[in-house]
C-alpha cells in the first residue's frame, strides 16, 4: 500500500467527522508522510498500523477533544458515545469483540437514558402533584379547613421538593453521560492498544 492509498483509506474511515477535522487530520498524515520521506513509507504505514485502527484512534479522540472543548451538555455527550461507537467500528479488533463493545455501549446508553428518564419523570411530577394538591386543598377549605390546610401544606412541600431537585437531576445526567463517554474511550483505546501490540 502507498501513501494516497492509505491517506485514501484513512479518508473513508472517518467521513463522519466535520470536514474541516477530517482535512487537517488528513494533512497532519500527509505532513507525517512527507517527512518520513518516499523511502520510508512502508515503514510509517507499520508505525502508524492499518488506515481503521489510526481511524479509531482520531474517532475517539475526537469525541472526548469536542467534549472538553465545548460546555459539558447531555446531547454533546450522547453525540460523543456515538462517535465511540463509530471508532468501534472502524477499528481493526476481532468481530465478536467490536459487538461485545457495542452491546456494551448500547447497553450503557439504555440504562442510563432509562434512569434519566425515571429521575426526570419525579422532578417534573413532583412540582405538578404539588400544584394539584394546592389547588385541591383551596377547594374543600370550606368544608373542612384542617383537610384543606394538609392538602396545601402538603403541596407546597412537593413544588418545594421539585424546585431543589432540578439542579441536582441537571448534574447527574451530565456526569452520568460524560462518565459513559469516558468509559467506552478508555475500553476503546485498551483494546485498541492491545491489538497494535499484537501486530
Amino acid at each position: 500500500m502507498n501513501k494516497e492509498e492509505y491517506l485514501k483509506k484513512l479518508r473513508s474511515k472517518i467521513k463522519k467527522l466535520p470536514n474541516e477535522e477530517i482535512n487537517e487530520a488528513i494533512e497532519y498524515y500527509h505532513q507525517y508522510f512527507e517527512e518520513a520521506g518516499e523511502q520510508n513509507t512502508s515503514k510509517v504505514i507499520a508505525r502508524l498500523g492499518s488506515p481503521a485502527y489510526v481511524a479509531s484512534q482520531i474517532l475517539a479522540d475526537y469525541a472526548i477533544k469536542d467534549l472538553d472543548a465545548h460546555k459539558n451538555t447531555t446531547k454533546k455527550n450522547f453525540s460523543a458515545i456515538w462517535f465511540i461507537i463509530l471508532a468501534t467500528i472502524a477499528s481493526p479488533i476481532a468481530l465478536p469483540l467490536a459487538l461485545v463493545i457495542i452491546l456494551l455501549a448500547l447497553t450503557l446508553l439504555l440504562v442510563c437514558g432509562v434512569t434519566i428518564l425515571t429521575f426526570f419523570l419525579l422532578v417534573i411530577g413532583l412540582p405538578i402533584t404539588g400544584i394539584f394538591s394546592i389547588i385541591s386543598g383551596g377547594a374543600v377549605i370550606m368544608q373542612d379547613w384542617e383537610t384543606s390546610i394538609f392538602f396545601i401544606g402538603l403541596g407546597f412541600v412537593t413544588v418545594g421538593l421539585g424546585i431543589l431537585l432540578f439542579s441536582p437531576f441537571v448534574r447527574f445526567s451530565k456526569s452520568v453521560s460524560s462518565g459513559i463517554v469516558k468509559l467506552l474511550k478508555k475500553v476503546l483505546d485498551k483494546f485498541s492498544n492491545k491489538r497494535k501490540e499484537a501486530m
